[in-house]
């Protein structure tokens, strides 16, 4: 009886998955003037795609200083970029220069990619010596299409943001395994009770 056990506990295990789906973690670099209307625009706009996308990790420098307007020059020379002005935004490495509702779709989409695809952070290793994790706990929002956050401006200037949905912490989504495997394995326990009781009868 004891070799059943066994065999019974090996096919609970290979039936369970033995890791947590990884991603990507998405670096993102903003580049952004305290006086621009736009640049707030879109600052509202990645706190809330961070909120759907939690991978996501955000460098911002303001460019009034001059460290930081020579570094955003920086990003911009080692990708070719050459308009002048803000907000400039790297995503991986993808660029966007300026905001705008057309570009929030495209810029979900770059953090959705970048999620599942390794990409090549050129200006975090070669400028600012950071990387970025690959293995991650948990899938990232499906992007659709058509899919997009409203962020309306009110006369104030308030940005107001739509609520949006959080993810499983990846904590949960352990023990919900765990308890999983655990009552799997107690029910497979209760079966083979109940078989050599019938076979002792």
């Amino acid at each position: 009886m004891k070799k059943a056990f066994y065999f019974i506990v090996f096919l609970l295990m290979i039936g369970i998955p033995s890791h947590v789906s990884a991603m990507n973690e998405v670096n993102v670099y903003f580049f952004y003037s305290r006086s621009c209307n736009i640049c707030s625009q879109e600052k509202a706009y990645l706190e809330a795609l961070k909120q759907r996308y939690p991978n996501m990790t955000v460098y911002q420098y303001e460019t009034s200083g001059d460290a930081n307007y020579s570094l955003m020059n920086q990003a911009k020379e080692l990708y070719q970029v050459t308009e002048k002005g803000v907000p400039f935004t790297i995503i991986g490495d993808t660029t966007y220069l300026g905001f705008s509702q057309a570009k929030k779709s495209s810029m979900q989409r770059t953090v959705y990619q970048y999620s599942l695809e390794k990409y090549a952070d050129r200006f975090g290793t070669e400028v600012l010596h950071v990387s970025y994790r690959t293995d991650l706990e948990g899938e990232p929002e499906k992007f659709e299409e058509n899919d997009d956050y409203v962020i309306e401006e009110s006369s104030g200037q308030t940005i107001k943001e739509e609520p949006t949905k959080k993810p499983i912490d990846s904590r949960y989504r352990s023990s919900i395994i765990l308890i999983t495997v655990g009552l799997m394995i107690g029910l497979a326990v209760i079966l083979i009770s109940i078989f050599e009781r019938r076979h002792h009868s």
